[in-house]
Order: structure tokens, then sequence, then C-alpha cells
């Protein structure tokens, strides 16, 4: 194995690159590729990319398999009570993707383990490496998981444990799309969307943004509905990605008013959805389902996406007629170093501490209600 500096990937290199990529597949795949690796070179310092690169045996130019890293200063564990006690920052480097890409051809389970130990010599000072949202039962979670090898090099750690993450199927017709709902649904749908075309002044259209003459228009309809600006990617960021054809997202507007946006970027035939922001005018109309529902509407007529990927998080509603869940967690590999051994101490004991505070509070919650029920008996 090497690693390989963004200015010294040769061109025989990104060709193998491209070839392994090709056979990739997946939510996060768009993330492995040389595109999206080249658009953080131009817009990331270069000391915080690397790519690891995996040689057949004795065979130094078969190249089977890869990973491309990024540099995150991080707090360990960004959500809930631990973003308040643990705010030492770590520096973790993070394999884009979540998977490694491999030669189909080679025998990738025999392969992974001794990979994913290369990448202890990773360059730099480094606390862990992050894969963010690996699918439970993949190959890399197998690997990671029962191999005693990558346990010997690695705390093995996933922090906000296993969690559902949310995908639409789009078929290829909107008819058979609106089939799948119950009848009741589709009148809701249908009533929702007048609704706001009544209230709102017309009716809304789902406008794409795709190029970098579109970006200011996208800052702006953000801006507009009361959204943060953190929630975007720099100027700089959207135009590499346009660049390379990986911009896309969405401006929901009635008129020249944006009442939604949509952001996310394009991974094959996948569209990866991050974020739905939209205006407090659309609050009494089902705003999530309404707009979701016109973005599947436009993705079906554009044709490229068989896809919608949420990622993790659980919607208010089950959305069981059209979606289908499945389980990833994000895993950290943690040096075995004393610091890190007691950083996974603590963060378990803050999880347990939240964990025992919200049964409590459920408890009490019951008991209240229960007092008040008995309260209102005659």
């Amino acid at each position: 194995m090497e690693f390989v500096a963004p200015e010294s990937l040769s061109e025989a290199l990104c060709d193998a690159w491209r070839r392994l990529h090709a056979a990739h597949c997946g939510h996060e795949a768009v993330c492995s590729g040389p595109d999206f690796f080249a658009t953080l070179v131009e817009t990331q310092p270069e000391d915080r990319l690397t790519v690891a690169v995996g040689y057949c045996g004795d065979n130094s130019a078969a190249v089977c398999a890869l990973a491309p890293l990024r540099m995150r200063i991080q707090a360990f564990d960004p959500h809930g009570l631990s973003a308040y006690l643990l705010r030492r920052p770590m520096r973790i480097w993070a394999v884009l993707g979540s998977d490694p890409l491999l030669d189909p051809h080679s025998p990738a389970a025999h392969m992974l383990p001794g990979f994913l130990c290369g990448l202890e010599q990773a360059p730099g000072k480094f606390d862990a490496l992050e894969l963010q949202a690996l699918e439970v039962a993949s190959p890399t979670w197998n690997a990671i998981m029962h191999s005693g090898d990558v346990r010997k090099r690695f705390f093995v750690y996933t922090p906000n444990g296993i969690r559902n993450c949310h995908q639409t199927p789009l078929p290829d017709t909107h008819e058979t799309y609106l089939a799948q709902f119950p009848r009741k649904k589709r009148y809701n749908l249908a009533r929702q969307l007048r609704l706001i075309a009544e209230n709102l002044g017309g009716l809304p259209e789902v406008v794409p943004h795709a190029d970098t003459a579109s970006i200011d228009a996208l800052i702006d309809a953000v801006k507009r509905i009361g959204g943060s600006e953190r929630l975007l990617l720099s100027k700089a960021e959207y135009a590499a990605l346009g660049k390379k054809g990986l911009l896309l997202n969405f401006v929901v507007r009635v008129g020249d008013e944006p009442i939604a946006v949509i952001l996310g970027i394009p991974s094959g035939s996948i569209y990866r959805l991050n974020k739905l922001i939209y205006t407090q005018r659309l609050a009494p109309y089902s705003p999530g389902t309404s707009t979701l529902h016109m973005m599947n509407e436009w993705f079906i007529a554009d044709g490229r996406f068989k896809l919608v990927d949420f990622g993790f998080g659980e919607p208010a509603r089950t959305y069981s007629s059209s979606n289908r869940t499945v389980r990833r967690a994000r895993v950290l590999l943690l040096r075995r170093t004393f610091g890190n051994r007691m950083l996974l101490m603590v963060h378990r004991g803050i999880v347990a501490l939240e964990m025992t505070g919200r049964k409590i509070a459920q408890r009490s919650r019951i008991f209240v209600d229960s007092i008040q029920s008995k309260k209102k008996d005659p």
C-alpha cells in the first residue's frame, strides 16, 4: 500500500481509479470518485487529502484497492450531551464514500481486512479513521466487525449506534408512483398542492439549479426562505461541483417567490438528499410531504434517477407506502492509544446517562398524564 498526495496522482493511477469506481455503486459512491475528489483538491488544503492505494501482490502496477481520504478536524460526537462535554477536536481521516473501492475480480473478502489495517499508516498525526455512513452487513462492515487483525490495530466504535436510513425507489411513471399510495393519501396529496396554489398565488414549480450561473439564485432563495447559510457550501465549492457535473439542487417556486429549497448531490442513479428547507408559509400544508412529492415527480419525469436516499434520520411519518429503510452506522476506527480508550469510556458513560434521563422523563410524563386523566374523571 502507498499513500499518494493529490499533486502526485499520475494519469495511470487516475485511470485505475476510474475503473474501480465504475464498478462501484451505492448511496455515497459519488464521494469516492475521482471527479468529487478533484473538487476537494480545488477547494481544500492539499495536506488534508490523500489517496490510499493497494496493489495486487508483487505487481506494483496493478491497483486492486483504493480509498480517497480527507482529513477532518471535528468533535468526537457532535450530537446530544456529548457535543457539550467532549469538545476537544480530533484529527480524523474520513474514508470518502465509506467503502474502499475494490477490484471486482479480486477476492474482496480476503483483501479488505488487510487494506483497512494498512490505513493505520495514513500520513500525519491522526486519532481515528471514519466511515461516515457504512451499511450494515456490507463487505466492509463484515470485514471490520469480524476481523481480528482490524481490532488488534483499532478500537472499533459506532458512537451513534445503528440507525435507519430511508430511501424512495422511483418507478418509471408518475402514475405508477401514485398507484402505490392508498386512495386517501392520493386525495390528500392533491388537496395539499391545490391549497398551496390557492393560498400562495399560483402553482408551485420545481426549478433545478445545476450550473454555476445559478449559484447566486440558490443562495438568495435560502436567505429569502429564512434558512441558515450554514446549510450551504461556499460559492467556490458549488462552482467546483458544477465543473464536474455534480451540482444539482432545487428551488420550489410560486411565481418569483421561493417556498422551498432541496439540497443534495447526484450519485449515479441515486440522488442523495442532504437537506430540505421551506418557508413558514407552507406550514399549514404538510410542507415536507408536499415538497418531496413535487421533487419525486420531477425526478420521474427527468428519468435519470431510480432512487432518492435521505441519509440518517426518521421522518415524522413512516411513509411506508413509498419508502424502504436500510441500516447504516457511523463507524470510527480509533487508534489504540490510552487517550482514545479513556474517550470511549467517557462517551459510553454519557450515552448511558442520556438514556437513563430519557427513561425517567418518559415515566414522569406517563405519571403526570395518569394524574391529569384521573382529575378529569367525574
